[in-house]
C-alpha cells in the first residue's frame, strides 16, 4: 500500500483555466484525511506554490522551482539551492532576443518573481483572474540577483529549441540543469537539483521513501519523479518530450478532466 503522493501543478494538479477543481480539492482532502502522506512539486516559487495549496485547504510541504527550494508546511525554509553564478553569467549575457524577438526571460530570488519587461498584459491574457505577477526590473538589476530558477517562455517552441543549444554550449550542459516543463517554457536551475532529489528529502522527514510514493506530472521536470517513485503516472496533457522518454508508464486523462483526482480515488479507494 502506498503512504505518499507527490503531484505537479500546472498540467498536472490544477485544471486548463490553473486552478483546482471543487472535485480536485475533495479529493485531496479525503487522501490527508486517510493518513496519506501528500506533498506538491512544482516548478513555480514559493508564493506560486503556496497559492494552489491555499485552494486546496490543506497544509503541506512544497517542493518549488523544480527542486531548488524546499518549504515546509509552516512556511519554513528547509533546502535551498541557486544557480552557480559562474553558470548563471554565462546564460544571462546570451542575447536571447536574437533567437526570437517575442521570448520573455524571468526567474525566481528567493520569493521574489523577477521579469524584465512590462509584461501584466501578457500574463493576464494567460490567466485573467490572476493576482500576482512578476516584478519588473532592469536587465542590469537581474544580472545582479541570484536565483533558484531562470526560464525562458516563448510561443514559439523551435526557437526556444535554438535558444537551448546555445545555453548548452556557453554553460556547459553538464553544469547545469535545463530542460522543457512545457513547450513554451524552458527552464534552468542547478545541475545538484530536481524534483526527485527533494521528494526524497521530504519523504525521509516524514519516515518514507521513494517507493512509498505515488507521483504525477506532464513535464520533463517530472520523468525522474514518476520513473523513481514507487508508482508514476503521465498525464494525457503532457508535453511529447516526455511521452517519448517514458516506455512502461500509464498515461492517465488530462488536467482538464480531473485525471490525476481520478486516480488517486482508485488508487487508495476513495
Amino acid at each position: 500500500m502506498f503512504k505518499a503522493v507527490v503531484t505537479d501543478l500546472d498540467g498536472t494538479l490544477l485544471n486548463a483555466e490553473h486552478k483546482v477543481s471543487e472535485f480536485t480539492r475533495e479529493t485531496v482532502k479525503l487522501l490527508v484525511q486517510k493518513g496519506i502522506k501528500f506533498y506538491i512539486a512544482t516548478g513555480r516559487n514559493y508564493l506560486g506554490a503556496k497559492e494552489a495549496m491555499d485552494e486546496l485547504g490543506v497544509k503541506i510541504p512544497l517542493i518549488t522551482s523544480n527542486g531548488a527550494r524546499i518549504i515546509d508546511k509552516n512556511g519554513n525554509e528547509i533546502f535551498s539551492n541557486n544557480l552557480k553564478r559562474k553558470y548563471l553569467e554565462k546564460i544571462l549575457d546570451i542575447d536571447y532576443k536574437s533567437f526570437g524577438k517575442d521570448i520573455i526571460i524571468t526567474g525566481y530570488s528567493d520569493s521574489n518573481w523577477f521579469v524584465t519587461e512590462d509584461l501584466r498584459e501578457y500574463f493576464y491574457n494567460k490567466k485573467p483572474d490572476r493576482t500576482r505577477y512578476p516584478k519588473q526590473i532592469t536587465p542590469e538589476e537581474f544580472k545582479k540577483n541570484d536565483f533558484t530558477k531562470i526560464y525562458f517562455l516563448g510561443e514559439n517552441h523551435n526557437e526556444l529549441m535554438e535558444l537551448e543549444k546555445a545555453i548548452k554550449r556557453v554553460a556547459g550542459e553538464e553544469n547545469i540543469s535545463i530542460l522543457f516543463a512545457s513547450e513554451g517554457s524552458l527552464e534552468i536551475f542547478s545541475a545538484d537539483c530536481s524534483k526527485i532529489k527533494a521528494a526524497k528529502i521530504v519523504l525521509e522527514r516524514d519516515g518514507l521513501t521513494l517507493k512509498d510514493a505515488v507521483s504525477f506530472g506532464d513535464g520533463l521536470n517530472d520523468y525522474d519523479l514518476i520513473t523513481e517513485t514507487g508508482l508514476g503516472f503521465a498525464m494525457g496533457n503532457s508535453i511529447y518530450l516526455l511521452l517519448e522518454k517514458l516506455t512502461d508508464t500509464e498515461v492517465i486523462d488530462s488536467n482538464a478532466n480531473d485525471g490525476m483526482a481520478k486516480k488517486v480515488r482508485e488508487l487508495f479507494d476513495l
